[in-house]
């Protein structure tokens, strides 16, 4: 019999996201291509399913506060957006596949500044910065030395 490659799904980022009361939050699911269909993905806040929220007819942004869009490729991407995050967003946030292993990640809506809080949320952002800026340099400087010769 052939070998059975579960499906796994994984969210990307920590798995303790910090984010500012007002900001906005963008989630993205990925789930490797197994060997069948990937099916659909719902998204969960604790043990409620999430569905893209219309705003108030009243309201003069008439777009959603919080959106998602599934993407199919070799695999599947889900992304959930909430805009303008409030405290009661805060929780536990699930990528539920339906046919694959779920992912999840706690979102944690903080008002005001907590420096220690928000650099834990973002502790691979500098790093990720500084490798990209150090490729671009090195690619540049390549390509000019190469044109100068």
């Amino acid at each position: 019999f052939g070998e059975f490659l579960e499906a796994k799904a994984r969210v990307l980022g920590p798995g303790d996201l910090h984010v500012k009361a007002g900001s906005s939050v963008t989630l993205v699911c990925v789930i490797n291509q197994g060997p069948h269909d990937l099916g659909t993905v719902f998204w969960y806040l604790g043990a409620n399913m999430l569905q893209a929220t219309p705003t108030h007819p009243n309201d003069a942004d008439t777009s959603a506060r919080i959106t998602i869009q599934n993407h199919w490729s070799d695999g599947l991407t889900s992304r959930l957006h909430i805009s303008s995050a409030k405290l009661s967003d805060s929780g536990n946030y699930s990528c539920v596949p339906t046919i694959a292993a779920p992912a999840s990640v706690n979102v944690h809506v903080i008002n005001g500044e907590h420096p220690a809080a928000m650099q834990h949320g973002n502790k691979n952002t500098a790093p990720l910065s500084l490798s990209l800026h150090c490729t671009l340099v090195y690619s540049i400087s390549v390509f000019i030395i190469k044109h100068i010769r």
